[in-house]
């Protein structure tokens, strides 16, 4: 008798894993980067235009990805990232040193540790006036809101009473909320930033007045304009406030009278900040 043809078994086989796509290695060389981008920029990376084309921005976004819970400070991926952050860190400062070792003179630990202490002693005195007044409007804005904490809500309940009356209409009401979050925001990110951004801008005016051989665009420029600029947009912020809440001009208008000296020294203190173009962003056109 003819074999019966085997009978093919039902069972499925196993599907084969797909592999996922291996990451490209992120090169600060490639053309598709803006060179030096973060130097000059106010870290708003969810605001700004250009964080696709800063290699700052790609590389955090490799470590943290869209996990929330990498970003969550509550949370131990949030450590286990940080902790390879510094390591790779470590690893490429390393690799920088032993470049440098046999072309520098490298100094002691105790020299650039004394030297810092100059530098920061130096910058100090000279933008002693600015630097207080920004630390001043730091604390100025906190008094502020927690003075006005109910200030947002009694305007969401106002604009909810006239949209049921019809005096308003909701996309207007919406429009309404949406500038007041947004003049809410700039102003508290800009709140500490100020002071921050203008310390560095005097600690390299200090290291450019030491070192006058380095030629060319000056970092306590480039730094001192994008102070200026968070000073701006914070006045900008605030002069919408006072439009919205003509009720609360007296406390606003201190603040303004506040900010504009602030910006006032800064420009008297670095006249040629203004001119500085910053890579990327003073480059369109």
């Amino acid at each position: 008798m003819p074999e019966k043809p085997a009978r093919k078994s039902s069972k499925k086989l196993p599907a084969k894993k797909q592999r996922a796509p291996r990451k490209r290695k992120l090169d600060p060389d490639d053309p598709h980067f803006i060179p030096g981008i973060n130097n000059y920029c106010d870290r708003w990376c969810e605001r700004c235009e250009f964080s696709h084309r800063c290699f700052n921005f790609a590389l955090n976004e490799r470590y943290f990805g869209d996990d929330p819970a990498a970003r969550d400070m509550t949370n131990q991926k949030f450590w286990d990232t940080l902790e390879r952050i510094y390591a790779d860190a470590k690893a490429s400062l390393d690799q920088s040193l032993k470049k440098l070792s046999g072309t520098a003179e490298m100094p002691s630990i105790e020299a650039a540790d004394a030297h810092e202490k100059h530098v920061d002693r130096r910058a100090r005195a000279i933008g002693q006036k600015e630097t207080k007044l920004a630390l001043t409007y730091a604390h100025m804005v906190d008094e502020w809101f927690n003075n006005e904490l109910r200030l947002p809500l009694e305007h969401v309940r106002d604009l909810e009473r006239l949209v049921m009356a019809g005096e308003v209409t909701v996309a207007n009401a919406k429009g309404d909320l949406v500038r007041l979050n947004d003049c809410v925001e700039i102003i508290r990110w800009y709140q500490h930033f100020i002071f921050v951004k203008l310390g560095r801008a005097f600690s390299s005016l200090v290291e450019e007045d030491e070192n006058p051989s380095v030629a060319g665009a000056k970092d306590s420029d480039g730094t001192a304009k994008v102070t200026l600029i968070s000073i701006e947009r914070s006045l900008a912020a605030w002069n919408v406030m006072r439009e919205m809440f003509p009720e609360k001009t007296d406390s606003m208008l201190e603040l303004l009278v506040h900010l504009d000296r602030l910006r006032k020294g800064v420009d008297a203190k670095f006249p040629k900040a203004r001119k500085f173009r910053r890579a990327g962003f003073d480059e369109r056109g």
